[in-house]
């Protein structure tokens, strides 16, 4: 069994990951998805995309992140990807709308 941290052993934890929302023993009770403290401890995946040349690759991550990332000089005139191109993005779900409409992506500037 897992012993209970104490509240200077939680606020210390909290002060090296300063992105996480605050939450203690207390808050479990009130916890669900969409709660500020769940949301910012969620998973990371990571999603690559590979196909032939012109085949829309660049085009899904940036309909999925808002990021184009075609960015060399090059890479423009040629409208190619070259160089591996990356992007964040963060993937809600609303529980009130009807699928697949529910899910909304959004770069990862946005808040939690």
């Amino acid at each position: 069994m897992q012993a209970e941290l104490s509240e200077t052993e939680i606020a210390d934890l909290m002060e090296k990951q300063p992105n996480l929302t605050s939450q203690s023993y207390k808050d479990i009770p009130t916890l669900n998805a969409l709660s500020q403290c769940v949301m910012s401890r969620q998973a990371t995946i990571n999603i690559g995309t590979i196909g032939h040349v012109s085949h829309g690759k660049t085009t899904v991550v940036q309909a999925i992140s808002g990021i184009h990332t075609i960015r060399f000089g090059d890479e423009k005139r040629r409208n190619i990807t070259i160089r591996l191109g990356y992007a964040n993005a963060k993937i809600y779900q609303c529980p009130k709308c009807p699928k697949p409409k529910c899910f909304r992506s959004y770069d990862s500037k946005k808040d939690d």
